[in-house]
């Protein structure tokens, strides 16, 4: 009987969930190791082992995680449910599309709703668990290829989607280190519709960018992928893009010139009566001077990503605080100022400041009631801490 042969079996699914439970009443590893030996081979003990923890790890981003078939890298580099379908929803429908370097089938999940998709990746165990995977999500429409990728590969899809792996000898965000490489890729493209999926960090020759369209995507507070487009009706060249996905699938986008200097967004002689966060998805794809510009907000201080302004503004790709005092950085003052606000549990946020710096300040005692949000930040006349509270906004998930 094969791997996946035998990981879709009865016994070995009753083995994960056995092993699901025990982790889960927090048993050590090497406890169900033992007894997973009990009643299996020592081969398929550690197969359900592994493979039970990444169960455990990807329900944040699979509905049906506990029973897919993973691999520590597929499920490193697997796009998660919500953010599939969203991207999905970017590819015409009823148009095949091919899926390269498919790993577990994260992608392929979403793009197999309304269209054919043609799972494509060089390792044969990868095609058998993204097809085990789609069938689990009752997807239907699809087939999956075990063959290197090439330029002839690519041929009889209008539409391509790529993955490669960034891990061929450990992390890297060099586009030519990837397998396949960013140049064959583009290569092997032409004038198809295509995505091609990097690490938020991944950084592309300006000329590139001026010839295709990033996107930068998140969930809940984290930056997820950047997503180059190539000859997308919807996607225009020259600009990039930021990109937050709620639980629900709803979004939240903003389309940015990349031309924008920072330098151009004022710094605030005061912090106004809001001080915002720009989501990470912004942070990653350098967007910060164009979202300031989007919602007339000033920066706090000079080499800050926070930016302020006195209107509430309502978008996932701000986490909102309102201010309640702006006191110099100085311990003693900041001291002060804690003690008799009552602030007891603080919530320490920092940017552009000395890390010793800002671990004295967390040591300081704190003997209150009033949870607070204390941001260490540069401001226009030096670098101050802002006391503030955060806000929770209805429909805004990244403020969870």
């Amino acid at each position: 009987m094969s791997k996946v042969a035998w990981l879709l079996s009865p016994e070995a699914r009753e083995a994960c969930e056995l092993a699901r439970q025990m982790l889960a009443d927090h048993e050590n590893a090497l406890r169900v190791v033992k007894r997973l030996r009990k009643t299996l081979l020592p081969e398929h003990s550690a197969l359900v082992m592994e493979l039970s923890q990444l169960q455990i790890k990807a329900k944040a981003k699979f509905s049906r995680a506990e029973n897919m078939l993973f691999t520590k890298v597929g499920y490193e580099q697997a796009t998660s449910e919500r953010i599939s379908r969203y991207k999905a929803s970017l590819f015409p429908p009823g148009v095949d599309v091919a899926d390269i370097c498919c790993g577990i089938g994260g992608d392929a999940i979403g793009l197999a709703v309304g269209r054919r998709v043609i799972a494509i990746d060089s390792q044969s165990l990868m095609c058998q668990f993204s097809a085990a995977n789609l069938e689990l999500y009752e997807r239907t429409n699809f087939e999956t290829r075990a063959v290197e990728f090439s330029r002839e590969v690519c041929t009889e899809f209008e539409c391509l989607h790529f993955d490669p792996d960034r891990r061929v000898a450990g992390r890297t965000i060099l586009p030519n280190d990837f397998s396949p490489s960013l140049q064959s890729i583009i290569a092997a493209i032409g004038n198809r519709l295509a995505a091609i999926k990097l690490a938020p960090a991944s950084k592309l020759p300006h000329e590139l960018r001026e010839k295709t369209h990033c996107e930068w995507i998140g969930e809940s507070r984290e930056a997820k992928q950047q997503i180059v487009w190539f000859n997308h009706p919807q996607k225009p060249n020259g600009k990039s893009s930021a990109t937050v996905v709620d639980r629900k699938g709803v979004f939240d986008q903003l389309v940015f010139e990349n031309d924008i200097q920072f330098s151009t967004v004022s710094i605030a002689k005061q912090v106004g009566e809001y001080i915002f966060e720009p989501h990470s998805v912004v942070l990653a794809g350098k967007l910060n001077r164009g979202l300031a510009r989007n919602f007339a907000l000033e920066r706090v201080g000079r080499g800050a990503a926070y930016l302020t302004g006195n209107s509430l503004i309502e978008t996932k790709l701000l986490a909102a605080f309102k201010v309640v005092e702006v006191v110099p950085l100085q311990i003693e003052k900041i001291a002060n100022a804690i003690r008799q606000r009552g602030f007891g549990k603080i919530e320490w946020k920092k940017r552009a400041i000395e890390q010793e710096t800002f671990e004295q300040l967390r040591r300081i005692r704190t003997k209150g009631d009033i949870s607070i949000t204390a941001i260490v930040t540069p401001a226009s006349h030096g670098p101050v801490v802002v006391f503030c509270q955060r806000i929770f906004r209805q429909n805004v998930e990244s403020d969870i």
